[in-house]
């Protein structure tokens, strides 16, 4: 799996209603590694 990358975008309702957490928690238990993190 080694060179495989995916984008994650987190949808601005989300953002608002405080989920980032929670989002990035579920991420990280499934096995992804986040390399990177941009809040625009």
């Amino acid at each position: 799996m080694a060179g495989n990358i995916t984008f994650t975008m987190i949808k601005p309702e989300a953002v608002s209603k405080n989920y980032i957490g929670g989002i990035l928690e579920k991420i990280c238990n499934s096995g992804f590694t986040i390399v990177g993190i941009k809040k625009t």
